[in-house]
């Protein structure tokens, strides 16, 4: 086709030269915009989360993004090398680390912050009395797992049926509830509701929401004392 284009030598030089720097000062002109917006407010939200170069305990770089959930705009970025820390296990508690010495150093007062369940970010962030909350994307996949291994052993299959209810409910309660016990409250439900019971005790949520209705499946409800019902709420 005799089409023509640079050469890659020639694109690195004019990237080196142009297109880099463009967007590092973008970058560092809209952060400091976002660092001194988020200094002027009295409750500041942010998630935080890291993805790494590969799979597994074998990365070698990570970059650990924090978020400014009133608005889904991302506040930093921090490359961390897992040499500088000991291993890629320790990257994402140091990604965290210096994420927050920025937003201190720039007068940000964090009201809490939205993580996975990675230990050490745990202990950190208790050690700092910094209130945490887990994202529920990992709290969903976690209990999907669970209930999945469950729904295959012998006398546990209709909990099949039950899978992708049971996902939605964990983000509905957390989509919905505004406090600790109302989100207790709701998740909690799930117990009644699976046996067709949609009226509970507790007064933070004493029915459900949905339009009372005949099922079609009958088959579905499960029976306390039966090996599915225990599987899933072993206490």
């Amino acid at each position: 086709m005799q089409l023509q284009s640079y050469q890659y030598d020639t694109f690195r030089r004019h990237a080196r030269a142009v297109i880099e720097p463009a967007v590092i000062h973008h970058w560092k002109t809209s952060q400091d915009a976002m660092l001194e917006r988020l200094s002027q407010e009295s409750k500041v939200i942010l998630g935080g989360d890291m993805r790494a170069d590969s799979p597994g305990h074998s990365a070698k770089f990570g970059s650990y993004t924090v978020m400014d959930l009133s608005t889904n705009t991302v506040v930093d970025i921090q490359l961390v090398q897992s040499n500088e820390v000991g291993g890629s296990y320790h990257m994402e508690k140091e990604g965290l680390v210096r994420s927050l010495a920025l937003l201190e150093a720039r007068g940000v007062t964090l009201d809490c912050i939205v993580t996975d369940r990675h230990p050490q970010i745990q202990k950190f962030l208790r050690d700092r009395n910094i209130t945490q909350y887990y994202d529920v994307w990992h709290m969903a996949k976690g209990i999907s797992k669970k209930l999945e291994k469950i729904s295959k052993q012998k006398g546990c299959e209709k909990l099949q049926k039950w899978l992708k209810s049971i996902n939605n409910h964990i983000y509905w309660t957390a989509a919905t509830s505004t406090t600790g016990p109302e989100r207790v409250a709701k998740w909690t439900s799930i117990v009644n509701h699976v046996q067709n019971i949609h009226t509970h005790e507790d007064p933070l949520f004493p029915k459900c929401l949905h339009d009372a209705r005949q099922t079609r499946d009958k088959k579905k409800w499960l029976q306390p004392a039966t090996p599915p019902f225990y599987k899933m709420f072993p206490n």
